[in-house]
């Protein structure tokens, strides 16, 4: 009677190991998605702040304004200065626009995330994507 009781404790034991695994893996996941979220938002901040600064004041006003192809072209060449390709996957300017009459730069960043620990059995890849925006200002 008692093998069969030990037997059966075994299957309890590996049972609840397997359910301990499988909560660490998505608690990893979670935080390594968390993590790479806030450095892309990082990323994000710096390109508006570089397509920000790179607005040129206009012929109809004294207020300088950036333009969106502007916007894209500085947040593209931000990422490549700042060696950003080479930490994130897939790093793509998904989105550049302004608002406010050309006085904000507004970007989306796009790139994936490949979880640890499950992406060492399954190509397991979550997509992210950020949005940052920078005004334009005039210092006198």
């Amino acid at each position: 009677m008692q093998a069969e009781e030990a037997g059966q404790a075994s299957v309890l034991i590996l049972g609840l190991l397997l359910v301990v695994l499988l909560l660490v893996s998505v608690m990893a996941g979670a935080t390594a998605v968390n993590l790479e979220a806030r450095k892309l938002l990082s990323a994000a901040d710096g390109a508006a702040s570089a397509a920000a600064q790179a607005a040129e004041q206009g012929p109809d006003g004294p207020t300088p304004r950036v333009s969106g192809d502007q916007v894209r072209a500085q947040a593209q060449e931000y990422l490549t200065v700042s060696g950003a390709h080479s930490r994130f996957g897939d790093l793509s300017v998904s989105r550049a626009w302004v608002s406010d009459a050309g006085e904000t730069a507004h970007v989306e960043l796009a790139a994936v995330v490949d979880l640890p620990l499950v992406s060492v059995i399954l190509p397991a890849r979550v997509p992210i994507s950020v949005e940052s925006h920078a005004r334009v200002s005039l210092n006198r």
